[in-house]
């Protein structure tokens, strides 16, 4: 019989995990596809490239929706069971709480390991390979991202219009720049035409520009000096794209994150960057798996919710942890904080939030005593008003 319960319990979760994640996983995938879209769709890439940056895309996506969908799933199958008295029945039959929940835990295994993979492995993986095919864009397009008439702010530290690109040869005519990556010397370029082009020798993309004038000024806006030239190129960085083939922390794999750390000097930006990035590898799991225990008290609260009620109190619970989990983060990279700890303070909080809900719900008491109830506030003031009156 408990095997018959514990297939039952799975298939129980496993219906609004899956519907949660495929949910999940559209919606916040479908922001980050408008910005991959507006980019490519309108420099005419196939739709084999935007198939791949979607594939790529995916496993840094699961590494939040796999926790959110298994935390709603777990929540909602097990105020399903209890508003229609299964779990009651359940235990009325014998079971204990160990029995019932060793099916859920086991799924809550299984959902840190897979998030395991995904931060170790397979999303390093995905940046890399996104950042292989944008750069292999860039080299066959190196236009790409510019519109007519608008002012574009895809390159880092410029503002840039154009009032026409050719369809033909990309070649661009009435250029206006704004260059403010050197905030002491910033400086506006006007030119009659000009090309971007993606030089292979050094890696990298450049804007050449034919037939303008150069306008730099000082702090004192009556120092200024304008300067004529017949051509002149000017580096470019197109959506901080690194075209050099140096991997950012996001896209390094675990051993490469270690030799990475020893290059680096305690203490600096870079160092706490790449210090935080390691040790989220194994907190994000760990957090998985604490969410999923999370839910289950919240699922098997005595007071009986619908729905809605559930889907709710899951996201708000994966929103408080992802709130801690992204102030900590901050904090460290602002050597606020020891890089080495800040990944791991939002699952400590969650260890004792979730010991503490399990021993309430062991003894079948209410998750939060009476005195944080707004029940007992509004029982009160309404015996305090009658008596006053």
């Amino acid at each position: 019989m408990p095997r018959i319960i514990h297939r039952y319990l799975l298939r129980e979760i496993l219906h609004p995990f899956g519907v949660s994640l495929l949910a999940f996983t559209a919606i916040v995938f479908s922001g980050r596809l408008m910005q991959i879209t507006q980019m490519i769709v309108a420099r005419g890439v196939g739709l084999g490239e935007i198939l791949q940056s979607c594939l790529y895309l995916l496993p840094f996506l699961l590494v939040f929706t796999l926790p959110m969908a298994a935390t709603v799933g777990i929540m909602l199958a097990l105020m399903r069971l209890s508003v229609d008295h299964e779990i009651i029945a359940l235990k009325s039959a014998g079971l204990s709480y160990r029995q019932l929940m060793l099916p859920i835990l086991a799924f809550a295994l299984a959902t840190g390991l897979l998030t395991l993979f995904l931060t170790t492995y397979a999303s390093p993986w995905g940046q890399r390979a996104t950042r292989v095919l944008l750069t292999e864009m860039v080299k066959r397009r190196a236009d790409l991202g510019i519109k007519e008439q608008v002012f574009n702010n895809d390159f880092q530290g410029m503002t840039l219009f154009v009032n026409q690109v050719s369809d033909k040869d990309g070649r661009l005519s009435g250029i206006f720049l704004y260059d403010a990556r050197d905030r002491q010397n910033p400086h506006a370029l006007y030119a009659e035409r000009g090309q971007v082009r993606f030089d292979p020798v050094q890696e990298a993309l450049n804007l050449n520009l034919e037939e303008g004038w150069i306008i730099r000024w000082a702090r004192d806006p009556d120092r200024r000096e304008t300067l004529q030239f017949k051509t002149y190129q000017i580096p470019l960085e197109l959506l901080a794209l690194n075209l050099k083939g140096l991997k950012s922390e996001v896209e390094m794999y675990i051993p490469d994150l270690w030799r990475a750390i020893s290059e680096q000097r305690p203490g600096s930006e870079r160092y706490n960057r790449l210090v935080v990035e390691l040790h989220q590898r194994f907190a994000l799991p760990l957090g998985a798996l604490l969410l999923c225990l999370l839910a289950m008290p919240l699922g098997l609260s005595p007071i009986q919710h619908g729905r809605t009620w559930g889907l709710i109190m899951g996201l708000l619970v994966f929103l408080l942890y992802y709130i801690a989990f992204t102030v900590s983060w901050r904090l460290a990279v602002k050597a606020h904080l020891n890089p080495a700890l800040a990944p791991w303070l939002a699952d400590l909080i969650f260890v004792v939030i979730a010991a503490y809900l399990w021993r309430r719900t062991v003894k079948e008491l209410p998750l939060l005593p009476a005195v944080l109830s707004a029940r007992y506030w509004l029982t009160a003031f309404s015996r305090r008003a009658r008596q006053e009156s």
